[in-house]
């Protein structure tokens, strides 16, 4: 097995090395990816079971050529939210260490057929599982200009949802389908432009969450992550925006202070707790990686 990472490179690598505890006997990756967080885990504990859970099937795939030979790793395609089901299917009792990374992945920013760049003659499909679900085309399609102008709001924090929201309406009517069309109709559209970046990014930055259902999926993931964990178990999630680390903050504090579990898991005991203090990059890291500027690690502990 290469450590090669072929355009892909895995972020707060070394900080996640240190968050790993003493001894994996399982250990669970909800967004594998690319592999290179599993792949540390493989070298480091060379009996320890993996079990990489990914919902878009270019990864699953990758992975499974990354790993193959490797009896001891199991390689799922599957949501981040259903890894108390896959471990049920799977057998396996308790995980000693649960880890997700809430950023898409290089491959899929830079595959211009996915259509996750903003200058992208591909559609505007934007699903990281393209076996189900709507594009983010159906998603302007369906959706009045009011409920596009409240997910760009909540999602997006995009000040002019309404005149973006109208565009997108717009857009859509004329026929236009790729995303460098409706890149171009929003940057249109906008009489404000933050400096340094592309005016089309908080618009389909809230699309894109939107049509994958992010903010839902990192919910019930933290829900069945935190009580898949063994005894000493760790779970460890890096977000790159404020709407997902304020999930997983909030959820980390909850559980320090022991409030019950929300449905359906409310039955369940708190369990005591430590919640570590959160890891930015290195100055050197974003240098190198400059994709991981907006990345925060938290990790909790299970005493």
């Amino acid at each position: 097995m290469s450590l090669s990472y072929r355009g892909h490179r895995p972020v707060l690598l070394a900080d996640f090395s240190r968050m790993a505890p003493d001894q994996v006997s399982v250990y669970v990756d909800l967004t594998a990816g690319g592999g290179g967080h599993a792949e540390q885990i493989a070298r480091r504990y060379p009996a320890a079971r993996l079990i990489l859970i990914d919902r878009d099937k270019e990864a699953v795939a990758r992975l499974r050529e990354k790993f193959a030979g490797m009896e001891r790793v199991t390689v799922v395609h599957g949501r981040a939210g259903e890894v108390d089901k896959w471990l049920f299917l799977l057998k396996v009792r308790k995980a000693d260490l649960i880890f997700a990374d809430l950023g898409v992945s290089s491959y899929q920013l830079d595959d211009p057929a996915r259509g996750f760049g903003f200058k992208s003659d591909a559609p505007m499909d934007m699903r990281m599982d393209t076996t189900t679900g709507e594009t983010a085309l159906d998603l302007i399609k369906r959706l009045t200009e009011k409920e596009l102008q409240d997910i760009l709001s909540s999602y997006g924090e995009e000040r002019e949802s309404r005149t973006v929201a109208r565009a997108l309406k717009k857009a859509a009517a004329e026929g236009k389908r790729t995303v460098k069309e409706f890149r171009d109709a929003i940057a249109a559209a906008k009489r404000f432009r933050p400096a340094r970046i592309d005016p089309a990014t908080q618009t389909l930055m809230a699309l894109r969450i939107a049509v994958n259902d992010e903010l839902g999926e990192v919910e019930r993931m933290l829900e069945r992550a935190y009580v898949s964990l063994a005894p000493d178990g760790v779970l460890g999630v890096i977000s790159f925006h404020s709407l997902e680390d304020r999930l997983v903050k909030r959820f980390f504090v909850d559980r320090r202070g022991q409030v019950p579990l929300p449905k359906p898991f409310d039955d369940l005991p708190p369990r005591p707790v430590t919640v570590l203090k959160a890891v930015r990059p290195t100055e050197e890291e974003v240098l190198v990686n400059p994709r991981s500027r907006s990345a925060k690690m938290r990790v909790l502990v299970r005493n």
